[in-house]
């Protein structure tokens, strides 16, 4: 039975690829809901209602932040495609 000593974390408690003495990179500012509301161009009260449909969001504490470009992949990965862009999309495809 092997003991381990609290100053010595075992192996696989820090990631492979970051040495313990190496800094972590630096962060990208986190967004506030202010924030991510004046980069939509909507309420903050749309921001809370986006959170609870999906917009990936962090708590820490009890401060809601965003990462900015989960933000940006959220918008990508919700976009639609409007009824015109479709039957445009449909038209090319018919002569492929």
């Amino acid at each position: 039975m092997t003991s381990l000593h609290p100053t010595n974390p075992p192996p696989d408690a820090l990631p492979p690829d970051l040495p313990p003495n190496k800094p972590l990179p630096e962060a990208e500012a986190l967004w506030k809901t202010g924030d991510v509301a004046k980069f939509l161009r909507v309420s903050s009260k749309t921001v809370f209602e986006l959170r609870k449909k999906g917009l990936p969001y962090l708590k820490l504490g009890g401060a809601v932040r965003f990462i900015p470009a989960e933000v940006k992949d959220y918008l990508v990965r919700s976009r639609r495609l409007s009824a015109h862009q479709l039957r445009q999309i449909a038209r090319k495809g018919a002569h492929l």
